[in-house]
């Protein structure tokens, strides 16, 4: 074993040394103090091997055929470029297209890598490349792959193992990816297939390999934990090169996608129409159109959801998501909600939360007579009742509590309904929306469990005034979700010693609930699993234990239907049973909605009970009910390169998938092909040269290649 101290040296220099070590017939080499050297052992044959220390530059291992490289440090782009054979070990994360034109060998990293990994990775017989991935992958991974083998373990079980695009152009090879990716995450030509006995035993075999080398146990990772993504069909581009391709069907057109801000919103908000409204001065139409979806534009959209719009906004791609809650606050509407036309049916609602509140908002300003039953004297049900009034105060609630009060619903607060008053209700009404909630917390039957406290019944206490004395206690929740992290914020502020989470499976907790409860200073452990408790511990099967003088647990709630008739079905964990894309249930007057159909947070709630009035709409009026889908614009239609001089706010949405008639793609088509009559676009197909400048040109992702369609649609779930 020789050693090069690399610090200094110019990669040119380094790497005639290293060439000249090997010519003397070194087979073991330490590099120490690399960094940012380019093209270390580039082009090298044999079978030495090097120890790198630091962090190399660029294409390290380009065109390696045979020796193995160990880096101790992260590695830069271009990993393996055009690589023919040998491995590469990486104990750290790695840059853009790593793998890039790999054509055989072995390359292992033990983190992330950034976009593009495996682009047109290719095999030759059983020449097979291996790209082995630790952590996750960004977008575009297995970009125009030709062959090989891709695995993304995900290590660190995060929620998003690869980004957008996978396999985008792929004919050849696999992808093997641990952990949830949704069908709009794979790039066109790619889908999901069936993992076999051959597949299971590449990846046993490959693992065992890999966790040797990086020195990790992965023992306890399962086959099933992974989903295999590879080429549509046996030739899936073979209709894009002539003479395949029909000049006269495959002309390119408009058509909006669904921005992944209303995408990800369980309400489905348009956000990007909203502010277009309200940047060509239409303030008040851009609020009426809100009404159209929430009630709660304060309560929910401006202050308690997570946002996940904001998560998902493509602005996050250039500098920051729009600040979606501080304009659906800034443009809170002023006037009382419109009334459309006058109906004679009477519609009951048994629930006043979110999902109620929103069924009777949607229905009432359609003309129905509206009732609506609580067992409770005030209206808001969760809102109310379980969020901490540091997150959400009566008087914000109030605000759009009063505004949905101007509608001529009838409340009737204070009546908890059974199964003679549901039947009342039933016999005097033409339908009946259930929207009671989940009131009742889930147990596990543990072994000194009957100490346990429901975390629910301790924030509904402090809302009401009984606030619970944890002076200088330990505090153990079961359950890191977000409600989990509300609790522990409380306990804080009731004076808890030390509050911990903990749970089975990495904590679904996000957002502003689980930054405020670590910001206090809770302690969040998983995965742990309860065996047993005693009056000071709560002990794990991993054999620890947690000091507790107090336990709540938090692992969800089941609504209480003891109310409801045999002719409405409930599924075996107690939620109420409705077809698939309905909020009808099995008995044709009875609709459910919120989390007596499927828990969720308010937004979820909020969503389902604008759809459940949809549907009850359509139905008594005898139109056909259309259930809104949703097709994500792929992040790789856009054009970023239009946008980043925004001063405003407002005016920084790029209305993602959604033509604002910028007329770029008129301008610019060679041709003249494209003409257009107000929102009527015209592609003259005699004049259009299928070049598709204007698919490729169009900052927004609105006009697509007509052979397209099909792909996208089958992008997006």
């Amino acid at each position: 074993m020789i050693t090069i101290v690399a610090k200094g040296l110019y990669y040119k220099t380094l790497n005639r040394q290293i060439r000249g070590l090997l010519s003397r017939g070194e087979k073991e080499i330490v590099l120490k103090g690399v960094l940012g050297q380019r093209y270390l052992a580039g082009g090298l044959n044999g079978s030495a091997e090097f120890h790198i220390y630091g962090t190399p530059g660029q294409d390290l291992g380009a065109f390696l055929n045979g020796p193995t490289l160990i880096v101790y440090g992260n590695a830069q782009d271009g990993l393996a470029n055009t690589m023919n054979a040998g491995k590469i070990v990486i104990h750290g994360k790695a840059g853009e297209i790593p793998g890039h034109s790999m054509r055989g060998g072995k390359v292992f990293i033990k983190g992330d890598v950034e976009y593009r990994a495996a682009i047109h990775m290719k095999e030759y017989f059983d020449q097979i490349p291996w790209l082995i991935i630790g952590g996750t992958a960004k977008d575009y991974c297995g970009e125009y792959m030709a062959g090989g083998r891709v695995i993304v373990l995900n290590l660190e079980g995060k929620s998003l193992p690869v980004g957008y695009s996978i396999g985008t152009g792929i004919h050849g090879g696999v992808i093997y990816v641990r952990g949830d990716v949704q069908k709009y995450q794979l790039g066109t030509g790619a889908i999901f297939g069936d993992m076999d006995k051959d597949d299971a035993g590449f990846l046993k075999t490959s693992l065992m390999e890999y966790g040797k080398d990086i020195n990790i146990d992965l023992s306890g990772i399962s086959v099933n934990d992974f989903v295999k993504i590879t080429r549509r069909g046996h030739r899936p581009f073979a209709s894009l090169y002539t003479p395949g391709m029909n000049i006269k069907t495959q002309k390119p057109k408009h058509f909006n996608l669904t921005p992944p801000c209303t995408f990800n919103c369980p309400t489905g908000i348009p956000t990007p129409v909203f502010f277009n409204l309200i940047k060509d001065g239409k303030v008040k139409e851009a609020q009426l159109l809100m009404d159209e979806f929430s009630p709660f534009r304060t309560t929910v959209c401006g202050t308690t959801c997570p946002a996940p719009c904001m998560e998902a906004c493509n602005r996050n791609l250039i500098d920051g998501p729009i600040p979606i809650q501080e304009l659906a606050r800034k443009y809170y509407p002023k006037f009382k909600p419109t009334i459309k036309g006058k109906k004679n049916e009477t519609i009951s609602i048994i629930g006043a939360g979110p999902a109620g509140l929103s069924t009777a908002w949607q229905l009432s300003r359609r003309g129905y007579k509206v009732k609506v039953y609580d067992a409770t004297e005030n209206l808001g049900g969760k809102a109310r009742k379980a969020i901490p009034q540091e997150r959400l105060s009566d008087e914000l609630l109030d605000r759009d509590i009063k505004r949905i009060r101007t509608l001529p619903i009838e409340f009737n607060l204070g009546i908890k309904i059974d199964r003679e008053s549901f039947q009342d209700i039933y016999d005097s009404s033409d339908v009946v929306v259930v929207a009671i909630g989940a009131q009742v917390t889930k147990k596990i039957p543990y072994e000194g469990g009957e100490r346990i406290l429901s975390g629910l019944q301790f924030l509904i206490d402090i809302n009401e005034g009984r606030p619970m004395d944890l002076s200088d206690k330990n505090v153990v929740i079961i359950g890191a979700g977000n409600v989990g992290m509300d609790i522990a914020c409380e306990a804080w502020r009731l004076g808890a010693g030390m509050v911990t989470a903990v749970d089975i499976q990495k904590p679904l907790a996000f957002g502003k609930e689980l930054m405020l409860a670590e910001e206090r200073g809770t302690k969040i452990l998983w995965p742990k699993m309860v065996k047993k408790l005693d009056t000071k511990n709560v002990y794990f099967t991993d054999g620890k234990l947690e000091k507790a003088d107090v336990v709540f647990i938090s692992i969800g709630e089941v609504p209480d239907t003891s109310f409801l008739p045999e002719s409405v079905f409930i599924d075996e964990r107690g939620y109420m049973i409705t077809a698939d894309k309905s909020s009808k249930s099995s008995d044709k007057k009875v609709y459910g909605c919120g989390d007596i159909v499927k828990p969720g947070i308010l937004t979820d709630a909020i969503g389902s009970g604008r759809l459940a009035a949809m549907e009850i709409d359509a139905n008594l009026t005898g139109k056909k009910f259309v259930y809104p889908e949703k097709r994500l614009v792929p992040t790789r239609r856009m054009q970023l390169i239009y946008f980043g001089d925004e001063k405003e706010d407002i005016d920084r949405c790029m209305s993602c998938g959604t033509c604002i008639y910028c007329d770029k793609c008129i301008d610019n088509c060679p041709q003249e092909a494209i003409t257009r009559n107000g929102e009527i676009f015209t592609i003259d197909p005699a004049r259009c040269s299928l070049c598709y400048t204007c698919v490729n040109i169009c900052p927004r992702g609105a006009i697509q290649a007509e052979f397209l369609e099909e792909l996208i649609s089958e992008d997006v779930a």
